[in-house]
């Protein structure tokens, strides 16, 4: 293993000399084995040693795997190069990947990228008559798959005196679980007229001393964290900078049972324009708090997840509901951006960034 390290740590010497003379390409990764994915994480982590002597020192020492090799190169810096040097042979990857993510708070933009490479592929394979999935869902959206799927397999236990199945069997039988239920809400809903609110996911939110919050290890924009904050029961873990905890708050739901069925009473269904849906819905704040609303019922209104239209609306999304909830047709979409100051202020938002003034 000593040996493989400093291998490697003299394979990066060269892919610096091989940078310099302008001699890597894709065809020349290609030709020599090697994914364009790997050389350009090989390629970055060389030209981060050139900076860093204590790392590279401690690399070629063979004191420091691949992982955590192309980790530390993106956490130091010129002035903390010892520091790491020292530090980080005695840090697993997984940890130091993680502080790498949570060195910088994402945007709402860099959320929106997340939410847009979101896929699911599905085929038959119809020799083994079986269904074959994959694909990839983003923070927020794989935090609650994890931990409605985690929890579904734990509740499935044997009966009394049998036998645990594994737990690729109770993951299997726990999604079918969570479509029998999608599929039962759904036929209930077509069936009553009944607006129902979506079900409240539990989530850990860790908070550290600086930097962004995360949920399961991954940054969020605080527009998203907002936006989860009226629909789902937050239970925020106080970390230090190395992630430990160091306080577990109480779990809060910020709108109380009694105020999310007054306006699922006056709502009825999802009061984005043109949409009637009576079911998954969320609470709303037409003014968020971060922008100064409250949560006063003349301030809320029931929206859809099922459509993304919570998702679409202010601080997170572009658009905002403006105007009154009381009335019927109070409420109309707009681009928030596109808004003029004197509009925003009647709606009681803060002027757009770089809105109109007229």
């Amino acid at each position: 293993m000593l040996l493989r390290r400093q291998a490697h740590a003299e394979e990066l010497a060269v892919v610096a000399v091989l940078d310099e003379r302008a001699a890597l390409d894709a065809r020349a990764a290609a030709e020599s084995g090697v994914s364009n994915h790997a050389m350009r994480r090989d390629l970055d982590t060389a030209r981060a040693l050139e900076s860093l002597p204590a790392i590279a020192a401690a690399a070629a020492a063979g004191m420091l795997s691949d992982e955590q090799l192309a980790a530390v190169t993106q956490l130091a810096d010129e002035s903390t190069d010892e520091e790491w040097a020292a530090r980080a042979p005695n840090v697993s990857p997984v940890d130091l990947r993680r502080m790498v993510r949570t060195r910088s708070k994402p945007t709402t933009s860099d959320s929106w990228q997340r939410r847009e490479a979101r896929t699911l592929w599905m085929r038959w394979d119809e020799a083994h008559a079986m269904l074959r999935f994959g694909g990839a869902l983003p923070d927020v959206m794989g935090a609650e798959f994890e931990a409605t799927i985690n929890e579904l397999v734990d509740q499935l236990r044997p009966a009394p005196g049998g036998t645990w199945d594994t737990r690729a069997h109770r993951g299997a039988d726990a999604l079918h679980q969570l479509c029998r239920a999608a599929r039962r809400e759904r036929n209930h809903a077509c069936g009553s007229d009944a607006p129902q609110l979506a079900p409240k996911a539990i989530l850990q939110v860790q908070v550290p001393p600086v930097g962004p919050a995360t949920i399961a290890g991954i940054p969020i924009p605080d527009e998203k964290l907002e936006q989860l904050r009226a629909n789902a029961t937050i239970e925020p873990l106080l970390v230090d900078d190395s992630g430990a905890p160091l306080a577990v708050g109480r779990r809060f739901s910020s709108i109380s049972p009694k105020i999310a069925r007054a306006v699922l009473l006056r709502d009825g269904h999802c009061r984005v324009p043109g949409c009637d849906l009576t079911y998954s819905l969320e609470i709303h704040h037409l003014v968020p708090r971060s922008y100064g609303g409250t949560d006063d019922i003349a301030n809320l209104a029931a929206v859809c997840n099922l459509a993304h239209h919570h998702e679409q609306l202010v601080p997170h999304g572009p658009y905002a509901l403006v105007g009154n909830p009381n009335q019927p047709d109070g409420l109309r979409l707009v681009v928030y951006a596109e808004l003029t100051a004197g509009e925003a202020r009647r709606h009681g938002h803060p002027p757009p960034p770089g809105c109109r003034r007229a």
